[in-house]
């Protein structure tokens, strides 16, 4: 009977991992999603007044949603009092505190986003905007591509491995 209970935890868990896998594949693409709302909402704001980056950037968080509006929040906070520190730096360092799940060639867009941003005129800071929105936009595709050509792979083999594993402990 014990046998039988470990076996049916070591099936459920081993479950749970793939499933886990595809959270991890749905989260990317729902952070990815929160960011392009939020940059959206900076270059329209840019375009239509040149408000401080900070307004713009809060505007940007209200806008958004998840840790994308954690990420738009932290760095308008962090804008009010500069210290001494670039902007990139401010945006660097939020886009690692707010816990986004993104993969290197997302990070790579948002830091050379960060040195434009604050840094150029209007329309300098609407073109950058607008490539790396449409950078985020095309990752975005990727990721939600994966997902679905992947979620179902890993929750098979989640499944598939318990059953295996069931098998030979019984």
């Amino acid at each position: 009977m014990i046998r039988m209970a470990g076996a049916m935890l070591l099936a459920a868990g081993c479950t749970g991992l793939g499933f886990a896998a595809v959270g991890q594949l749905e989260a990317r693409a729902r952070d990815l999603r929160d960011l392009i709302v939020g940059l959206e909402v900076v270059g329209r704001e840019l375009g239509w007044q040149l408000a401080p980056l900070g307004e713009l950037l809060e505007r940007a968080a209200r806008g958004s949603a998840g840790r994308g509006a954690e990420f738009f929040r932290m760095c308008a906070r962090e804008t009010a009092c500069l210290a001494g520190r670039s902007f990139r730096e401010i945006w660097v360092r939020s886009e690692a505190r707010s816990g986004l799940r993104l993969a290197e060639e997302d990070r790579l867009i948002l830091e050379q986003l960060g040195l434009v941003l604050g840094r150029y005129d209007a329309d300098r800071q609407r073109q950058a905007l607008s490539a790396a929105v449409g950078r985020l936009e095309e990752q975005y595709l990727q990721a939600r591509q994966r997902r679905q050509r992947l979620g179902r792979v890993y929750g098979t083999l989640g499944a598939a491995a318990g059953a295996l594993l069931v098998i030979l402990l019984i």
